[in-house]
């Protein structure tokens, strides 16, 4: 269980988020300059919030009454950023390997790296460099690299941000395959309605750094409440109907 409730001064508005979210893949969604990333950088601990508080599976960490604001590698947080971040001069499983935590010994990480090749289904690719790979294994080394080390939870900022149509879909079906078979919450950020439609349930609706709806995706398609979610619903580069047909055929 994540529990988010904080304020944070931005240059353009206030953000005041406040939400709980459970072991599902809950989608993040907002034009841009929403306060959606401001919102998984707090979360990550990667910026600080003013006010509030930020509580995982009942362990705190950020309390601004109570001084609390605990490192973001102590969190027990997974992000993963835009690019993938991935280093174009190590191999998959070096890559895989640099991420693991200090704290395991040289053999417990071997074996941690061959359970993620493994369980992503990275097998003979282990000595290919990112440059070598397809968008689709880019993104499963990127995973394998965020949930090494057993994370409470995954932020997932935009991961289709900088891909073509085509493509985006094919990492669509990796990424919801991926997450459920880890079985970790998730907080999905994206601006395209369509995506969060296609990976979530339940959607949580942002506009000037506030939430504006939070609920099942396909009744906030089927009967946006606010303004920002009716310009939202308007967007799409892919019929429902398609998305759908498109989960039947994966399943």
């Amino acid at each position: 269980m994540l529990k988010v409730n904080i304020k944070k001064k931005l240059n353009k508005f206030d953000l005041e988020v406040n939400f709980e979210t459970d072991k599902d893949i809950i989608g993040l969604i907002g034009s841009s300059g929403s306060g959606k990333s401001m919102t998984l950088k707090c979360i990550a601990g990667i910026e600080k919030p003013d006010k509030g508080q930020i509580i995982l599976n009942d362990r705190v960490l950020f309390d601004s009454e109570k001084k609390i604001n605990i490192r973001t590698q102590d969190r027990h947080i997974a992000y993963l950023f835009q690019n993938y971040a991935l280093f174009p001069n190590m191999t998959v499983w070096k890559n895989i390997f640099i991420s693991v935590n200090k704290k395991y010994t040289n053999s417990e990480k071997q074996e941690k790296v061959k359970y993620m090749i493994k369980s992503l289904e990275l097998d003979g690719l282990e000595n290919k460099y990112p440059s070598e790979l397809s968008g689709g294994q880019q993104q499963r080394v990127a995973l394998a690299r965020i949930v090494v080390n057993e994370p409470e939870y995954l932020l997932l900022d935009e991961p289709f941000s900088a891909i073509d149509a085509f493509l985006k879909w094919n990492l669509a079906k990796e990424l919801k395959r991926t997450i459920k078979f880890f079985d970790k919450g998730t907080l999905f950020v994206s601006h395209n309605i369509n995506e969060v439609y296609y990976i979530c349930k339940r959607s949580i609706i942002m506009a000037n750094g506030e939430v504006v709806e939070d609920r099942n995706i396909k009744e906030i398609i089927e009967n946006p409440k606010t303004e920002a979610s009716k310009k939202i619903v308007m967007f799409s580069d892919i019929s429902r109907k398609e998305l759908d047909e498109m989960d039947d055929k994966n399943q």
